[in-house]
């Protein structure tokens, strides 16, 4: 897959796994989450089945996001944010959570299985 096909762009974010708790106000603040990479990419539909890779079983997600192959490795609960996207416009501001980085043998591009992030009560 060339780079030239890949019309979304965003941002990956590593949200962080510890909150810091006011015990006082019992609110519990979340530090702002790095950036990993931002560029460009393509994100296809998926099925959101389970699948069989490398004789695991794994459930990628109902969005595959292709990032370039030089593009950091992603980790399961990264967030990616879709600032831009020519192909499907109902996902401009999408936030995409990675559920899956199956190990692929493409050297041109990295795929990385997704979801949309659903509101959860302690980050708003």
């Amino acid at each position: 897959m060339s780079e030239a096909a890949m019309t979304v762009q965003g941002r990956l974010l590593r949200p962080s796994e510890t909150g810091v708790r006011d015990p006082e106000t019992g609110v519990t603040t979340w530090p702002d989450p790095p950036l990993i990479y931002e560029g460009r990419a393509r994100i296809r539909a998926n099925s959101g089945s389970q699948q069989v890779q490398a004789e695991r079983i794994v459930a990628v997600g109902g969005y595959l996001l292709i990032l370039p192959a030089d593009s950091p490795v992603p980790h399961v609960r990264d967030v990616w944010l879709v600032d831009e996207c020519d192909g499907d416009p109902s996902l401009l501001g999408a936030r995409l959570r990675v559920v899956d980085v199956p190990r692929s043998g493409l050297s041109w591009q990295r795929n990385v299985g997704c979801d949309i992030e659903e509101p959860i009560n302690r980050r708003g």
